[in-house]
């Protein structure tokens, strides 16, 4: 499918959707304490099980996936297994763990699509700038209302914060969620309460 036509299913997927997830930094087979040790895990197998049940505990079939970037590392074919576990529509953008082969066979699955390694969209009345890594994209729009600013929705740095201090962008990445997505109407709630809170948005 090209691009400009995942686009305009992913357009109409989250405007017909009830819920829209975001997630990254998956790294299904990535087989390094480095990596599961710190998600509280004391195997890959261990932590490809949980974050596939997890995953599935709370999103449904007709639910949206949007997954930012690095879905495995490893064998591919067993990167992928795991991925076609997963519930949902799901949309994958680029991350830096995503090889030209690996990107080949996301192509050929019949329940994933994917999207332009960055896309600027409308949800649910926001304005998303969605991109695997961390972005700045304020513009010195803090005073504006929340609806007229660009929000960056990022993963890869696999830090447990869910903003980044240096780019003000949301991490959706399973490090700071528990290893389990995150609901966009969450999103917004915790970008709502770090404005309260009197942290604004670094331009």
């Amino acid at each position: 499918m090209e691009l400009t036509d995942t686009r305009l299913l992913f357009k109409n997927s989250i405007k017909d959707s009830e819920k829209i997830w975001f997630t990254s930094d998956l790294h299904f087979g990535h087989n390094k304490e480095f990596l599961y040790k710190p998600r509280g895990f004391n195997s890959i197998t261990e932590h490809d099980e949980t974050i596939i049940s997890n995953f599935n505990s709370v999103v449904s079939n007709d639910d949206v996936l949007v997954i930012l970037g690095d879905v495995m590392l490893g064998d591919n074919s067993y990167g992928i297994k795991c991925l076609n576990r997963l519930n949902g529509r799901k949309f994958i953008i680029r991350g830096n763990h995503d090889t030209d082969k690996r990107w080949v066979e996301y192509a050929e699955l019949s329940n994933a699509w994917l999207l332009d390694l960055v896309l600027v969209e409308k949800i649910r009345g926001y304005l998303c700038y969605l991109s695997h890594y961390p972005t700045a994209t304020s513009n010195f729009d803090a005073d504006k209302p929340l609806k007229q600013q660009l929000l960056n929705l990022s993963g890869h740095t696999h830090c447990k914060e869910k903003f980044n201090n240096l780019t003000g962008s949301y991490n959706v990445a399973i490090d700071a969620h528990n290893n389990f997505p995150v609901e966009f109407n969450t999103i917004i709630s915790d970008v709502k309460e770090r404005l309260e809170d009197g942290n604004p948005r670094i331009c």
